[in-house]
């Protein structure tokens, strides 16, 4: 009875193991059919590709050219035009607007290599190419590393500093990627599970926010845009190495360095946070010099730029005023 029990068990087991490997590989499967689309029938013509040492950065412009510039830097998985209900109110502010595509996400160049040095070395080339005066830099969530790490490098390209619920990574150990997700062919499979799988846009939308209703089509609909160019799934598994530990070398990683940044520095954060809860931004602020301001905005969680983009829109403003 009981060897029947076990044999039945063990068949059981077999079959489940079974049934999730098919439904794994058919996730990656589908995504491999999915990615058939170039660029140049997804993005948007309001955009462009600005030459880089690495391969063309996509950039949205907005605004006067001789307005004092704003680059915008979003967050993972995300691209320029998620910063949409922002960039025409900075640019009728007078700003010149400049919200670009961080590779491997949104419309820019892959080229397989994505540390902050790398993203730093890329925008402070886009920078250049555009003639740009000194700008006030704003970077949400993973993209602040990038940011961050572009006013330690390149102080000379940022006159301020802006951080949105910054992903820094500053209140945890620095460590090498984790040893399950080194393989590619399994960040591919995490990959096509989540970032590059329709089905789950929503609902990882929903996670980052605290006002779930704010989920909206028009938003989800951004997210996906960009996914079904050609080769998205390996290439944002080359982009997974590095954001999930390898990448121990940028300047922004280092606690000590915020003390020595020269220039004003504002930080908004959504105070029902759950990504990078509220206390990383306390925290980050003792880091930076005494002048630093921490606006928190009342009710919103990791992305405050389309849960309420007009309390938002105003909190923005008024920091780029005092930079």
């Amino acid at each position: 009875m009981i060897s029947n029990i076990l044999r039945w068990s063990g068949k059981t087991l077999l079959a489940l193991l079974i049934l999730i490997v098919i439904a794994i590989t058919a996730f990656r499967m589908a995504a491999s059919i999915r990615e058939t689309h170039t660029r140049a029938e997804l993005a948007p013509p309001s955009g462009r590709l600005v030459p880089t040492s690495s391969g063309g950065v996509f950039v949205q412009e907005k605004g006067p050219a001789d307005g004092i510039p704003v680059v915008l830097f979003h967050g993972t998985a995300a691209w320029s035009e998620l910063w949409r209900h922002t960039t025409g109110v900075l640019a009728a502010a007078g700003f010149r607007v400049i919200a670009l595509d961080l590779p491997p996400f949104g419309f820019s160049d892959r080229p397989g290599s994505y540390t902050r040095k790398d993203q730093a070395a890329r925008i402070n080339d886009v920078l250049v190419n555009l003639k740009a005066k000194p700008a006030i830099i704003v970077g949400h969530s993973f993209g602040a590393g990038a940011a961050t790490e572009l006013v330690m490098r390149y102080p000379d390209r940022a006159r301020g500093l802006v951080l949105v619920d910054a992903a820094l990574g500053l209140t945890v150990a620095p460590s090498e990627a984790p040893w399950i997700i080194q393989p590619k062919w399994i960040r591919e499979i995490l990959v096509s599970l989540t970032i590059t799988n329709p089905v789950a846009t929503k609902t990882l939308l929903e996670s980052l926010i605290e006002k779930k209703e704010r989920a909206l089509p028009e938003f989800v609909a951004i997210l996906q845009r960009p996914t079904t160019q050609r080769d998205t799934t390996p290439d944002i598994a080359d982009w997974l190495y590095y954001f999930l530990g390898a990448d121990r070398n940028a300047v922004s990683a280092d606690r000590t360095a915020y003390a020595r940044v020269k220039l004003p520095v504002a930080i908004l954060w959504g105070d029902k946070d759950n990504t990078t809860p509220v206390e990383q931004a306390l925290d980050l602020r003792t880091l930076l010099p005494p002048d630093t301001t921490l606006t928190l905005l009342p009710g919103l969680g990791h992305i405050p730029q389309i849960e309420d983009p007009a309390l938002f829109n105003d909190a923005l403003l008024k920091a780029l005023g005092k930079l």
